[in-house]
């Protein structure tokens, strides 16, 4: 037994004497003029784990190629988390540099201290591991170091911060799988912005921003306007719009705040009601001050959060609640830039067009030796665009469709349950009357429906499935499948086989139809001649006339142009109780 105890502490002491793995990056001891390899992020991760007590490297995914993807975990577990990730764009990097130093000296007490007493922490650093590791000087002819960076895209080719709501690349699934395993209050995204050339260093941009009945904006904002007061205190030059101009290369068409849709990822935790921010570090900073600026703004989130998660989390829930009354009320979902305007002074360059006679365009020229006062509007004011009329119960998404929507639901945790057999339902149905394909985005065709929602009754194919509207995330459910709105699975192609004809008929069999149709109906001849009267193109094509009467014929597949989700107005009737055994 003594033998056992000695054994014990030697092996303690022996511990309690290991030095402490060096936690420093490739970054730091190159005074910033490099970043690490992904291995390097491997080994972090790891060794923060082995120095200090409650961190954990977690394993929430892998890539195409087989890499791991990595999250630092710091806490108990049961407070607010605050989640923050670098290089979704692979060669936008100093989130994860800055990162590692951050988390660092915040476990040291250098940083925001006690911070870790009131929040929980999580920090992917890489959440792009194949575009890292697609290592060159060349990746970002717009940006001011380090000497070697990643690429934007994943393996496939895919831009990772597009990917949010439709959520098709392993890495966004690992992602949403930590976003429902750590349920963050609020999500960071750091990121380098590319653009015109001026002297702030440093956007924010927050999620929620435009007015919503729970009222999360408000809160939204007092986080962003604090982050801005705090990295000005630190020195820096923040602005809380993303500065891109109204008009490409014209600054004095100045800047406009937005909405963006959940593909983009603050956006995605502001429709999931939680608190989202976009850092966009400015691209011709020298990676050193972009590394700082983001460990700043790191600082300020940090000491917002010791102050505020709390009540953060409070106003998540009421939001949560919210939610899950939405339905049969009016939600504006998609915003627009309303005409009012603020005059601001934005801290510019003197510049000069010039006629290129490579381009045949005008070049425009900043001088940064000579920094300006730009007088420039900014279109603050969101007016909503598109307001979506919630149904009362929730969606029917039809059989045949509904595995794959099913696998979307699951990757962001929405609830759904499968129907039984083939109920016959009242519903509303989107018909589409028109259909805007879009040039190819994301290795997708998008395509954006005209038409309305009309009621029938329809019956439903095997293996649809419901999915209710009263439950948390009810915004990201409309977003999904509402085919108005940009990120839904309409609009992203995902059913653009319904909007294709699969039978014909042939033309010598259309003529006979459309004889023995107008025979049979002596006023569809008065219907077909205001037709050719009304539509010039419907006179002057053969085809388009016989199709005039083949739509009209009951051959015809009724299914063209409908959109296979419904809107259900009650609950559909339950399945069956099992039978006994």
């Amino acid at each position: 037994m003594r033998r056992s105890l000695v054994a014990v502490v030697a092996v303690a002491a022996a511990c309690a004497a290991r030095p402490r793995p060096a936690l420093v990056t490739t970054a730091e001891t190159t005074g910033y003029a490099r970043t690490g390899r992904y291995e390097e992020a491997i080994r972090l991760c790891r060794d923060f784990a082995r120095a200090y007590d409650r961190v954990r490297c977690d394993q929430i995914g892998a890539t195409g190629e087989g890499r791991s993807i990595l999250a630092l975990h710091v806490g108990r577990g049961d407070r607010p988390a605050i989640y923050f990730q670098g290089g979704i764009h692979a060669g936008e990097i100093e989130g994860k540099d800055a990162g590692f130093r951050f988390v660092r000296d915040l476990l040291d007490g250098v940083v925001v201290p006690g911070a870790l007493d009131a929040v929980d922490l999580v920090f992917v650093p890489v959440v792009n591991p194949d575009g890292h590791e697609r290592f060159g000087p060349n990746n970002r002819p717009n940006q001011r170091g380090p000497a070697e960076m990643g690429f934007r895209t994943n393996d496939a080719r895919l831009n990772l911060n597009r990917d949010y709501a439709k959520a098709e690349t392993p890495e966004m699934q690992a992602l949403l799988r930590a976003f429902l395993r750590y349920r963050p209050v609020l999500l960071v995204d750091l990121h380098t912005t590319d653009g015109a050339k001026y002297e702030h260093d440093i956007s924010i941009n927050i999620a929620p921003r435009a007015p919503r009945a729970d009222r999360l904006e408000v809160t939204a904002g007092e986080l962003a306007a604090y982050t801005v007061k705090r990295l000005t205190e630190l020195g820096h030059l923040p602005v809380s719009f993303y500065p891109s101009f109204v008009t490409g290369d014209d600054p004095s068409s100045g800047f406009e705040i937005a909405e963006a849709p959940p593909r983009f990822s603050h956006a995605y935790a502001g429709v999931r009601s939680r608190l989202g921010m976009l850092v966009e570090t400015h691209s011709w900073r020298t990676y050193r001050e972009r590394a700082e600026s983001t460990y700043h703004a790191l600082q300020a989130i940090f000491e917002a959060a010791q102050r505020h998660a709390g009540e953060w989390a409070r106003a998540e829930a009421a939001a949560d609640q919210a939610d899950q009354r939405l339905g049969g009320s009016d939600v504006p979902l998609v915003w627009d830039t309303g005409p009012h305007t603020t005059e601001i002074d934005f801290r510019g360059y003197a510049y000069t067009r010039t006629h290129s006679e490579i381009s045949g365009r005008d070049w425009i020229v900043f001088d940064e030796h000579k920094p300006e006062i730009w007088r420039v509007p900014l279109h603050d004011q969101l007016i909503p665009k598109v307001t979506i009329h919630v149904p009362r119960a929730g969606y029917v998404i039809d059989g045949g469709f509904a595995p794959m929507v099913a696998a979307v639901l699951d990757h962001h945790g929405l609830r759904y349950a499968k129907l039984a057999g083939q109920p016959r339902l009242v519903v509303d149905a989107f018909r589409a009357t028109k259909v805007s394909y879009q040039p190819p985005f994301e290795g997708h065709t998008p395509a954006v429906p005209d038409g309305s929602w009309q009621p029938e009754t329809r019956t439903l194919e095997l293996g649809s499935i419901f999915v209710p509207i009263d439950q948390p995330g009810a915004r990201l459910v409309l977003h999904l499948l509402e085919p108005e709105l940009p990120d839904s699975l309409t609009q992203w192609g995902m059913f653009n086989a319904a909007f294709e004809r699969k039978e014909y008929m042939e033309p010598y069999v259309a003529e006979q139809v459309a004889r023995d149709m107008l025979a049979a109906d002596p006023s569809l001849r008065a219907a077909f001649d205001a037709a050719l009267a009304a539509d010039p193109q419907l006179a002057a094509s053969p085809a388009r006339r016989l199709e005039w009467f083949y739509r009209r014929h009951p051959s015809w597949d009724e299914r063209v142009n409908l959109v296979p989700v419904y809107r259900l107005q009650a609950p559909p009737p339950a399945p069956p109780p099992a039978p006994p055994r």
